[in-house]
């Protein structure tokens, strides 16, 4: 067999052997246990259906976004079949009565996994006290047979879906997307997938933001890798309900604009295949309390790594 795979690989014919990685980012709006949050309030019913909706996806990698606890993400995510890492601030937060907002990541068991610090600049550190915003949680994950992963799970400043940069918002959000330029930066021979939700429209043509974030990396290489965002063309059609403060009341809304994106660079970028946005049933988005943001989805043909 080997002589035959040598033979092979001379005459250029042979493919290595490929493993395909599913890798999901999803906002679940407020996923918590505490009774604070009015968009939180979920039933066992509404968690079978979200666990259900995890089911179907399968991902071997979940980016996740606004879950408050390991708890709150059991109802969901099987912990029999992942492990969870959540961002540091869960450590400070964890006693607290009020829900949080964290970002994390959960890959399944039996895969080699470095937890390397957060990435903290992300969340923008004030003059007084803790940084307000999010974390990005990062790990090294190394799929079976294969090369290491660098993965980064970020839920970026809202308010700034596609304005220009005079509001605070857009300033906040602009800084935030100098830093991740620099992160990436620093990993530009690896494989890396940045993943979550980054309230911004960036997969739409000329949007100044992911110029300028493409400019900082060339200050600082010109040689650096392209960013692909691979989720440039997934079509949004995202059903879902919002709790109108004002009124006191569920809306159903329609968001056809994506804010929730996937970005690859390195190696990998030649390994993704396609990606696409879960779509939720009108009759389960009307019936029961699932999220204002469908999950989207990206997958890769990994080739596996010669011993």
């Amino acid at each position: 067999m080997l002589r035959l795979v040598g033979l092979l690989m001379l005459l250029g014919l042979y493919t290595a052997p490929s493993y395909a990685l599913t890798v999901a980012t999803w906002n679940f709006e407020w996923l918590t246990l505490k009774t604070d949050q009015q968009a939180g309030l979920r039933h066992k019913e509404d968690y079978l259906q979200l666990a259900a909706i995890f089911a179907q996806i399968s991902p071997d990698v979940l980016a996740f976004q606004e879950v408050d606890s390991p708890d709150a993400l059991a109802r969901v995510v099987p912990k029999e079949k992942y492990h969870y890492y959540f961002s540091d601030r869960y450590t400070a937060l964890k006693s607290s009565s009020h829900s949080q907002q964290l970002t994390g990541i959960a890959v399944r068991k039996d895969w080699p996994v470095d937890d390397p610090k957060d990435l903290r600049k992300i969340a923008l550190p004030g003059l007084f006290g803790p940084p307000s915003l999010r974390y990005g949680t990062y790990l090294v994950v190394t799929p079976p047979g294969h090369a290491p992963v660098h993965l980064l799970s970020v839920h970026l400043k809202s308010g700034c879906f596609h304005q220009r940069q005079s509001t605070s918002s857009c300033k906040k959000l602009s800084k935030q997307f100098r830093a991740l330029a620099e992160w990436l930066a620093d990993r530009d021979d690896e494989n890396v997938i940045v993943a979550g939700d980054f309230n911004r429209y960036i997969g739409e043509n000329n949007d100044p933001f992911w110029h300028k974030f493409n400019a900082r990396r060339l200050e600082i290489g010109s040689n650096l890798p392209n960013i692909v965002n691979v989720t440039k063309n997934v079509r949004a059609r995202c059903k879902a309900r919002r709790y109108n403060w004002r009124t006191q009341t569920w809306n159903q809304v329609m968001y056809s604009r994506l804010v929730d994106h996937v970005l690859v660079s390195g190696p990998i970028t030649a390994q993704w295949r396609y990606s696409f946005q879960y779509q939720f049933d009108y009759h389960k988005v009307m019936t029961y309390r699932l999220s204002d943001h469908c999950p989207i989805v990206a997958r890769f043909e990994m080739a596996h790594v010669s011993k």
